[in-house]
């Protein structure tokens, strides 16, 4: 009996000393399929397709601008209008290969009445997110996204009511958790 007291203490020893019983996350998050909808909690996303297009300047001055654009139809699923750019964006948490634009991603809600920013509750909506590519710059055949995920926190007091993105600690800092994988062939150029 001595024994098997000492390979349960043992046992119990070496769980508590590597962080209990927890899991540790996912190094491999799960593949996301193109057009099926992911619940992203703030979102209900498909991603349609990517695509490399140029961008004609609005006056006769400036060159044209050629930028990896992603596709996807949003559904915000909270009560107030979200911006495509700061909330939706942000879900987008890398690409790879890894694009960073000089100015940052723009992400636009194309309009009738020109491109908009604003996701209305409720209302399936064309969302074109897009990353610059530098002069000369040859664009992938492919393109991988780590999707994460917003939720929705109510503070009494502080913080205020509002839509997150969900993070876990990893080495001491907390890191936005990513949902799932998603890769999409990219279509050769088009002009917009």
């Amino acid at each position: 009996m001595p024994a098997v007291g000492l390979v349960l203490a043992t046992g119990l020893g070496i769980t508590a000393l590597l962080g209990g019983l927890n899991e540790a996350p996912d190094p491999n998050p799960p593949s996301l399929k193109v057009a099926a909808e992911i619940d992203q909690g703030q979102f209900k996303t498909q991603f349609v397709e990517s695509r490399v297009v140029v961008v004609k300047p609005d006056t006769s001055f400036g060159d044209p601008k050629r930028f990896l654009e992603l596709e996807a139809k949003v559904t915000n699923t909270g009560d107030e209008t979200a911006l495509a750019d700061s909330a939706f964006a942000a879900t987008l948490l890398k690409t790879t290969p890894e694009i960073k634009p000089k100015y940052g991603v723009i992400a636009i809600v194309p309009t009738q009445s020109g491109p908009s920013r604003q996701l209305q509750p409720g209302v399936p909506t064309k969302v074109l997110v897009r990353y610059e590519l530098e002069a000369g710059v040859k664009p992938p055949d492919q393109l991988t996204i780590d999707v994460g995920k917003r939720e929705y926190l109510k503070g009494d007091y502080s913080p205020a009511s509002g839509w997150v993105t969900v993070r876990e600690e990893k080495d001491d800092k907390q890191v936005p958790v990513v949902l799932g994988r998603i890769t999409l062939p990219v279509k050769p150029e088009v002009a917009s």
